[in-house]
């Protein structure tokens, strides 16, 4: 089940280690949303998304999605992807950097 209470929420963020000033500046969207009540999901989808496009002939699924990305990713609704910490770039071990090309 994926979580759909605030308090379960905030209580998974203070096991990553965010206090509560924290988990509001980056998750504060998520977070207001749970007052109005999440319903319970398991896990099942049905792609309608997909669906609705392929009826409408759409080229793609991002004109028929209700909160798209922009094509560079961005959500301009939750203005994500948030940037990291130094501390989280590093725990994450996932920083991509240039090797040096040999101009030789």
């Amino acid at each position: 089940m994926r979580i759909h209470r605030r308090d379960v929420q905030e209580r998974v963020f203070a096991v990553m280690g965010l206090d509560k000033a924290e988990a509001e500046e980056k998750f504060g969207f998520l977070l207001e949303a749970f007052m109005f009540g999440a319903p319970p999901h398991g896990g099942i989808a049905f792609g309608w998304d997909r669906i609705t496009a392929l009826l409408a002939g759409a080229d793609s699924i991002r004109e028929v999605i209700a909160f798209p990305k922009t094509g560079g990713g961005v959500d301009p609704l939750t203005n994500a992807p948030a940037p990291i910490t130094a501390q989280q770039r590093k725990e994450s071990g996932i920083d991509a950097k240039p090797k040096p090309v040999d101009r030789a």
